[in-house]
Formats: structure tokens, sequence, C-alpha cells
């Protein structure tokens, strides 16, 4: 997800929930309190964890289980939609329509503002079914219509494209192209304080992967483009925020190598190096935000008895702006991901990876994020799937000494009824707490939604 409209959010069943502020904690309390609910969380997670594994299943069922297959993504031919047949190709429509409730609309921090959305998603997937290469085809709508605040309202779109040709038994290339319209969420570290409407903004992007195997060795050349188009805003007392200088092009190129044994386990390198190139020289503070950036990787991936899997890589990441007073900032990156199905009917999911995001706050080059992320799945009934995620992210800004935490805590239920229908229902709750002023904030959503399939 781009920087811009990414979301310190409790993804969980179809829809990314928003990502509001919370009231800011007491200076002398915050820290102590903020670490405090990051152990109560980890503590909690873990409880859920061993509650999953002393579940009584029999010893080899477990080994009918692939990591790939979770209680989240697998198939339940019973309840998921048939589709429309049309040739080689399937179509699957699709509308979800929510009510949501959301405490602190604006994100700020003591003056919260609620209010009820309704939010309407409707969305077309057409894809192909072919015995060799794929072709993929979405379009897909986000329309919030908020009961007491107007000017909060929105409407999202998307659509595109993705496929893979199959050149040889042995090669393969892929692809897509993108085109979308964003707003940006308020909680976003880029919402500017006192805008009186959701920043908008256009987002062009397309990717092609080239794959070549050489026995258990393989290379891969990748290449990726984004293009944001920002639409200029006002404050609530009519000056004017001029987006327009944020609009910019993304490029990234990269190669990765390594070696593998097919379902066991897989080594590789990768070094990537990426542009980003602005319309203005000067942003709306001033600033040149030209740069380009280089990224190196070790990693690999490990299928431990067909239970859980492992993803880990490590490396180092720079970014150099043109700007000096911006400069270079350098440091370590990395990740892991481990998808452990601890029975057939529970998977724990745990994430931590850490990056380099761009920002538009004054001085501040970027921003190293670094999100964790644990996760339960549980199948409660075949039809009824029990969500429970717990997350924090610590953003850490280049030049200026800010640094912000955001704790997340996010509860679900999907009920199936049949192939058409499904009723979601979660509760997801969300807390920033940081060494700037009036940037922290506490948020409740709570949402029930209905979605229909064909």
């Amino acid at each position: 997800m781009p920087e811009y409209h990414r979301r310190h959010s409790i993804p969980s069943f179809g829809r990314v929930m928003y990502d509001r502020p919370l009231a800011r904690l007491h200076p002398a309390a915050e820290t102590t309190e903020a670490g405090g609910l990051k152990r109560r969380l980890l503590l909690a997670a873990a409880g859920l964890a061993l509650t999953g594994g002393l579940a009584a299943v029999p010893a080899n069922a477990q080994t009918e289980t692939s990591p790939d297959d979770t209680v989240a993504t697998r198939q339940h031919p019973e309840f998921d939609p048939p589709g429309i047949r049309m040739g080689g190709f399937i179509l699957y429509p699709s509308v979800t329509l929510d009510e949501v409730f959301d405490s602190n609309i604006y994100a700020t921090q003591g003056h919260d503002t609620s209010d009820l959305i309704t939010v309407l998603q409707p969305k077309l997937e057409l894809k192909s079914n072919w015995n060799v290469h794929q072709l993929n085809l979405h379009a897909s709508g986000d329309i919030d219509w908020y009961a007491q605040h107007s000017r909060e309202n929105y409407a999202n779109y998307d659509i595109g494209a993705d496929g893979r040709l199959e050149v040889y038994h042995d090669a393969w290339i892929s692809g897509g192209a993108d085109y979308s319209l964003w707003h940006l969420p308020r909680t976003s570290p880029n919402n500017i304080v006192g805008q009186a409407d959701p920043t908008e903004y256009n987002q062009a992007s397309a990717n092609v992967v080239g794959h070549k195997e050489f026995g258990n060795l393989f290379v891969e050349l990748g290449d990726s483009y984004n293009r944001y188009d920002f639409t200029n805003a006002q404050t609530f007392d009519g000056r004017a925020i001029m987006w327009e200088r944020q609009n910019h092009d993304e490029n990234e190129v990269s190669v990765r190598t390594g070696y593998t044994i097919q379902g066991l386990y897989e080594l590789y390198v990768k070094g990537a190096y990426n542009t980003r190139n602005y319309d203005s020289t000067s942003d709306m503070s001033g600033f040149n935000r030209n740069s380009n950036g280089y990224t190196v990787l070790v990693g690999g991936k490990y299928n431990l008895t067909g239970i859980t899997s492992i993803d880990l890589f490590a490396g180092y990441r720079s970014q150099d702006y043109d700007d000096v007073r911006l400069g270079t900032f350098s440091a370590p990156t990395g990740g892991a991901k481990i998808t452990w199905n601890v029975t057939p009917l529970t998977t724990v999911t745990g994430e931590i990876t850490r990056d380099i995001d761009e920002t538009i706050v004054v001085g501040a080059a970027g921003y190293f994020a670094t999100k964790e992320t644990v996760a339960a799945d549980h199948e409660l009934l075949r039809n009824l799937i029990l969500h429970l995620q717990l997350s924090h992210e610590a953003d850490d800004f280049q030049n200026i000494g800010r640094t912000d935490d955001v704790y997340g805590v996010g509860l679900g239920a999907k009920y199936m009824m049949n192939q058409m229908t499904a009723i979601n229902v979660r509760y997801n709750y969300q807390i920033r707490s940081s060494n700037g002023t009036g940037i922290g904030y506490a948020d409740h959503n709570i949402l029930v939604g209905l979605t229909l399939h064909l």
C-alpha cells in the first residue's frame, strides 16, 4: 500500500478500517501507559496461541494442512461464491454495505468528534480459468457517507489488471497495472491538522517481473512505477493548501537471485534502486524532496513440517535527498513473517517489517516505520470465523527528533450464511502516542456489514 494512503489500521475480513487518532495520554504517563499496553497486547496474543495449541486434534490431522492453506484463506466450497462462468473466465460480482461508528473522525487530541458512516463497496473480479497463463481484471469502489459531517464524504475507486505469461516450463513473466482515486485517512502521519476536507489524489501504477530458473537456481528482474497526483485543499478558515506540490513519480528496479528446493526452503539475495522525482523542486514547506536510494537484502523462506512457514530477510536501506537540509539517511532494514497452523481450525501469524516511508512533515527527510503484527484466526464453525489482531508501529522521523507509537487491537467475526451472503462484525481500537505536540489520538470503530455475492 502506498505511503500516502496506508492506514494505521487493523485489517480484517475484506475492509481496512479507519485509522483515526486517540485522545493523547497525560505527558507524564504516556510512555508508561503505552509500554504497559504493548505488554498486555503481546500477553493476550500468546495466550490465544497457547489456547489454540492445546485444542484436542488428532496428531496426524495437522500433517494434512499446508502453511498456505490457512483458516483465513482456505476454500469453503459450500459457502464460497460460485461466480458466473464466461467462457475461459469466471466473473465474481459482490457488493458490501457497512455501518460504521467512528468515535474520532478527525483523529484529533482532546476534541473527539464522532459520527455514523455508511459505506458502500461494489466490486467486480474477472479471473481466467486457463491451464496455462493467467489474466485477471478488477474494479472496485469505496463510497463513504457521513451522517452529520458531509465534508468528510468521499468516493474512492480502483481499476486494474494483472496476469502471468508462462514463457517456458521454468520461465515466466508477470505484471499488472492500476489506476485509482484515493483519499488520505485522517490518521495518516501526512495528514494536515485543520484541513477542511479529506486529501484527494490519483495514483497510476504498473509493475513487471521476469523469472527464470536454472535447476534449483533462479533469477528475477523487476520494475515498478507509481505516479501520484494530488488535489489542492484548504483549511477550515479558508487558507490554501498546495497539495499539488507533492505530485511525483516513483520508480524502482530490482534483481533477485537465489537457490530453492520447491516446497522446502529458499535462500536469496536482492538489490533494488529507486528514484523519486517531484514535479516541483519546492514542496509545501519549501523543501526539494527529489531523492534516490537503494536496498540490499539477504533472505530465506522455510517450510517446517508443512504446518509452519517462516520468511526472514535483513539488509541495509539508504535514501539520498537533493536538498542538503534533508541529506541522506541510512539504517538496517529487515522483516520476518511466520505462519503457524496450530490446528486445522486455528492459524496464528506474526509479522515485523522495517522500512523508509515518504513524509510531508516539515524538516523530516522521511521516517523509518517499524511495524509489528500478531493475528489469530479460528474457525469456530464451518461458516463462522473469528479474528483477533494486535499491532504496533514505531515511526522515527529523521532530522526532527519526532517519534510516534501507534497501537491497535482488532476483533472480528465473519458469518457465511450461504454462497451469496456473509455478515461481518468488527471492533477496532487504536491509540497513537508521540513526543510531538497535539499528534496523539485515540479512536474506537464499530462495524456491522453485509456482503452479497453472485
